[in-house]
């Protein structure tokens, strides 16, 4: 199968995170194996995949801030009676900086590979890495199956060392 791939692919190839999974992966024949290369190498699925994770880690920490911000500030609006504008400027600001930076982003990291349009959608909090997933891998059951296969092997890495890191970190300590 490696035959088949021109040096630059394999360099390529080695490159991403994805397409490794997938030359390595048991559950692909070798012609799947080589379809799903060209089609990584060729249409930049890794890079859609790493700014679709990058997205949904950018929404899980803009969704703790959300839920301190935002109830800390109506609190704070609510205990001193007073709604104006230095109360609501800060989440106003948060809201249009994140929509900005994210639009920016996405804009930098998969230009000429999305429409604006793409990218508008993309920006919506919470939704963005769905709806870049859907857009690139829906057309393509072999593809949306190994991309399926991938996350949940990262998921599953990224639970396993987030256990190993409070196992060790609340390890009991024996004295000799």
């Amino acid at each position: 199968m490696k035959s088949n791939l021109s040096y630059k692919e394999k360099c390529d190839c080695v490159r991403s995170n994805f397409c490794t999974y997938v030359n390595h992966e048991k559950s692909f024949s070798s012609k799947e194996k080589i379809y799903l290369i060209q089609i990584i190498l060729n249409d930049n699925i890794s890079g859609v995949l790493y700014v679709s994770s990058i997205l949904a880690a950018w929404s899980l920490i803009v969704t703790i801030i959300d839920f301190i911000l935002f109830p800390g500030i109506i609190i704070y609006a609510i205990y001193h009676g007073v709604i104006d504008y230095k109360v609501l400027t800060p989440p106003i600001l948060f809201l249009v900086g994140n929509v900005v930076a994210k639009f920016i982003y996405i804009s930098v990291s998969l230009k000429g590979k999305v429409m604006y349009y793409d990218i508008i959608i993309s920006i919506l909090p919470y939704a963005g890495s769905a709806y870049l997933l859907k857009k690139f891998l829906i057309k393509d059951k072999l593809l949306s199956k190994a991309v399926y296969d991938f996350l949940k092997m990262k998921k599953q890495r990224i639970k396993n060392q987030f256990v190993n890191f409070f196992r060790k970190k609340h390890a009991p300590i024996l004295l000799e």
